[in-house]
């Protein structure tokens, strides 16, 4: 004898079903509930289960042909599902690039038209300043070296209203010299502020106009904070950063720092590196120049503890500084300067300045990774303008090159034009 378990809906299922397979004999052992369904437990003979063996091999024969019949119509449906799949996807990432390349061109275009709207608004604003004060600076009866220090200071590119301002103040002097210490002194007492140390911990963002040296300076805020703690310590991600081989440059950048990068493309993506990269001391954010503003609400959106810092070139124009630092509604922890090298006149800078309370942090000159400045100053930097003030040039008195003395030759000798002598012989031969 040998048992059998059956599972249906319901009894009257299970009992039909069991009649079925094993004729209207059948012995039922038990009648179970298990998981919602009635379990049959009947008892065969072996004759039994020999005679209906004929019948069971055919229908299990059958369920299984339908089986391998449905997978192999699902197999071919998928195949064929993945095949269109295969054709379709090159056009549509085609197209799908190619609509975000327009996209992003035509984004940069238009703020490349901004930023010219406003370097033109910014020279209206200047030339409409000048002529207001032309006729105020000519009923002053300025001396003539103070005439001359005013002339440079067009000359070297300040700013009206910053020239306006001075020019208050150094009216009544008469040497040049006194009134360079006036405007110096001034100047320092209107733009003194409270330098901050550079970025040692945490996770700093650093953003800015395209062209500003963000790049380098993380890099050389990663090398100096690498040679104090380690470069295990200290890392870098580059963000939403789509240049042609901007990528590529960050990390040859890196690697001469032994400094690890990093690369995220999306917000989720920026926080789920910085997450990964809790165990080090200092994470240092360089973003792309392109829409910065939406770039850093993003990066202050997945990353709310992150500090903000803003990056600017020393000879950056009033137009630009304006853009970036007052009217881009973004709250920045500090400022730092690039490109600040000895041929700089960073006058719109310090204008900037005296009208606006931003701590300085950090600047740097020349073009090694090294070459980071911490001791930045609102009087070093107005030291450095004073400094490089453009004069008008000095008359250069013509050099005299004496002429030359003329070298008497020794008269030629007299064998010259005298006849060849037979080989052999010597003087002259009649």
């Amino acid at each position: 004898m040998e048992l059998k378990r059956i599972l249906a809906n319901d009894t009257k299922s299970a009992t039909e079903r069991a009649m079925a397979l094993y004729g209207r004999n059948v012995l039922v052992i038990s009648n179970h509930t298990v998981g919602g369904q009635t379990e049959l437990v009947v008892a065969l003979d072996i004759e039994e289960q020999s005679l209906d063996s004929t019948v069971a091999p055919s229908q299990h024969a059958q369920s299984a042909q339908r089986s391998e019949a449905s997978a192999a119509a699902f197999s071919d449906h998928f195949a064929q599902a993945q095949n269109v799949g295969k054709a379709l996807q090159p056009a549509r990432t085609e197209s799908s690039l190619a609509k975000m390349d327009d996209e992003r061109d035509y984004l940069r275009s238009r703020e490349i038209m901004d930023l010219i709207r406003d370097e033109i608004a910014s020279l209206r604003r200047e030339i409409s300043l000048s002529q207001k004060t032309t006729g105020w600076q000519a009923s002053l009866n300025l001396s003539a070296e103070v005439e001359d220090l005013m002339a440079s200071f067009t000359q070297a590119g300040m700013p009206t209203g910053l020239r306006t301002l001075l020019l208050d103040t150094v009216k009544d002097m008469r040497s040049e010299h006194e009134a360079l210490a006036a405007v110096r002194d001034q100047l320092e007492n209107i733009a003194r502020r409270p330098s901050l140390a550079t970025p040692q911990t945490g996770v700093h963002l650093l953003a800015g106009p395209s062209g500003s040296g963000k790049t380098l300076m993380v890099v050389r805020l990663a090398s100096q904070a690498a040679a104090q703690m380690g470069a295990d310590k200290v890392a870098i991600v580059s963000y939403q950063d789509d240049r042609t081989g901007a990528w590529a440059h960050t990390q040859a950048l890196a690697a001469q720092s032994g400094v690890e990068c990093f690369r995220a493309d999306t917000p989720a993506a920026l926080a789920a590196v910085v997450s990964r990269l809790s165990d080090r001391s200092l994470v240092l954010i360089d973003s792309s120049g392109s829409q910065m503003a939406a770039r850093i609400t993003e990066v202050q959106t997945a990353l709310p503890a992150c500090e903000t810092h803003a990056v600017v070139a020393a000879d950056a124009s009033s137009a630009t500084l304006r853009r970036v630092l007052r009217t881009s509604g973004i709250r920045w922890n500090s400022l730092m300067v690039s490109k600040l090298d000895e041929s700089v006149q960073p006058w719109p800078l310090v204008e900037f300045l005296c009208d606006n309370f931003l701590s300085l942090s950090a600047a740097s000159d020349g073009a090694h990774v090294s070459a980071l400045r911490r001791d930045l100053s609102t009087s070093a930097l107005v030291d450095m303008a004073v400094a490089q003030l453009s004069r008008a040039p000095e008359v250069i008195a013509p050099i005299q090159v004496a002429k030359p003395t003329p070298i008497k030759l020794q008269p030629p000798s007299p064998r010259l034009s005298a006849p060849a002598s037979p080989r052999g012989l010597r003087g002259p031969f009649n």
